[in-house]
């Protein structure tokens, strides 16, 4: 009876060692500072509302256009559960297409997205030890070159507001990862891009 309890003593003692380092390497994952290049898929748009001079009817229309984009982020991220993440995160956008619109008389407005900023919290939780899922919620805005030839009125070269997204990042080592993030800056502009984030 003695020599099972010091087995089972003997074995719960080399067994604890383990357990600690696996839970020290679980709250380790995904915490910390990280930054990294983005490359996508973005989509511009911008609403007009358009006034029938004959009729005098207004009507409301988004015009969008898709380009090729991509930028740059870093961010920080702290544990506050075994699986649950909270962090910071700001992001420089680069890229797109330029949404225009042509009218009947031969004018047109036009937008050239030049630069744009985001700054934005973070939440996550991890459905597995090297896969975070997360969503974003914060503000942002976008710089653009105007062309407008038409004369539209009420028209800003720097648009901003509200941001939402979401995403999953997988960790393909350490300190390596890559992840597939959806951002929407309301009434501006939408992503999709790939991430490459290193965390330090």
């Amino acid at each position: 009876m003695v020599r099972g309890k010091l087995i089972a003593l003997a074995i719960t003692a080399t067994a604890a060692p383990g357990l600690a380092a696996e839970r020290e390497s679980a709250l380790a994952a995904f915490t910390g500072a990280y930054a990294g290049p983005e490359l996508g898929a973005h989509e511009q748009h911008m609403f007009l509302e358009e006034t029938n001079v004959a009729t005098g009817t207004t009507r409301g229309r988004y015009y969008r256009a898709w380009g090729a984009g991509g930028g740059a982020f870093a961010g920080y991220e702290w544990p506050i559960a075994r699986r649950v993440r909270v962090g910071l995160e700001a992001s420089l956008s680069l890229g797109g297409a330029s949404p225009a619109a042509h009218f009947e008389e031969g004018t047109s407005y036009a937008q050239h997205p030049l630069w744009g900023l985001r700054g934005t919290g973070r939440a996550g939780y991890l459905l597995s030890e090297r896969l975070l899922a997360y969503g974003t919620f914060g503000y942002g805005g976008h710089h653009y070159r105007l062309e407008n030839g038409a004369g539209v009125t009420d028209v800003h070269a720097w648009a901003s507001s509200f941001t939402i997204g979401g995403g999953f990042e997988y960790r393909l080592s350490r300190r390596i990862g890559v992840r597939l993030d959806f951002r929407h800056l309301d009434n501006s502009m939408s992503h999709i891009l790939v991430g490459l984030p290193i965390r330090f």
